[in-house]
C-alpha cells in the first residue's frame, strides 16, 4: 500500500483486509522494505505473483498451470493510484523479481469515488474481486462484490446526505 492510502476514505484494499483472515497490509516506503513481504517473496516454499499488467506478465487465468502444486500461493496487490503503483514498482528492485500476472475484467470499473479513472483501470478490490473469480473462487468473489457494492452505495449516501435507499450504484 502506498503511504497516503491508509488516510483516504476512498481506499478500497481495506475492504479486502477486512474480508480475508490471512490478507495482510504492507505500507511501501521507498528507502525501507517491508521487511515480511520481502521474506515471504524470497521463501521457495510459496509461489508469490504480483498482480501488475505488463508485457510479461500472464493471465490470471492461466496461474494454476504455472503454479508449483505443492507450495501455497501468495498475491500481491499493489494498492495506489496507478501513478504511484508504477513508481513503486520501479523503485522497488525486490519486486521485480516476483512473476507476474494480470487479470481480464469482463466489465468495466463501478468505483467512481476518484477523479482521473481511466478505462479498464480497477480499484483495489474490483482487483481482488477479478483475480478470485480467474482463480474459480466464485463464491468468495461474489460475497466480495457485495460487500464492494454496498460500500460505495454507502459511500455515496454519505456523500450526497441522502439514505441509502434513495441512492443508484
Amino acid at each position: 500500500m502506498h503511504e497516503t492510502e491508509s488516510d483516504k476514505r476512498t481506499n478500497t484494499g481495506k475492504l479486502l483486509l477486512a474480508s480475508f483472515p490471512y490478507c495482510r497490509q504492507h505500507v511501501w516506503q521507498r528507502t525501507s522494505p517491508p521487511d515480511e513481504l520481502v521474506a515471504r517473496i524470497a521463501d521457495p516454499d510459496i509461489d508469490s505473483w504480483l498482480l501488475f499488467p505488463g508485457d510479461h506478465s500472464i493471465p490470471a487465468s492461466q496461474c494454476q498451470q504455472a503454479h508449483k502444486a505443492e507450495v501455497p500461493q501468495h498475491f500481491i496487490i499493489i494498492d495506489a493510484t496507478w501513478q504511484q503503483a508504477r513508481k513503486m514498482l520501479r523503485k522497488s528492485p525486490w519486486l521485480s523479481a516476483v512473476n507476474t500476472l494480470h487479470i481480464q475484467p469482463d466489465s468495466p470499473s463501478r468505483y467512481a469515488l476518484r477523479r482521473n479513472q481511466k478505462d479498464g483501470h480497477l480499484c483495489t478490490c474490483e482487483v481482488g474481486i477479478s483475480l478470485l473469480e480467474e482463480m474459480g473462487d466464485n463464491q468468495n468473489a461474489r460475497v466480495l462484490s457485495q460487500y464492494f457494492l454496498k460500500f460505495i452505495e454507502t459511500f455515496e449516501a454519505d456523500r450526497q446526505h441522502k439514505s441509502l435507499s434513495s441512492i443508484q450504484v
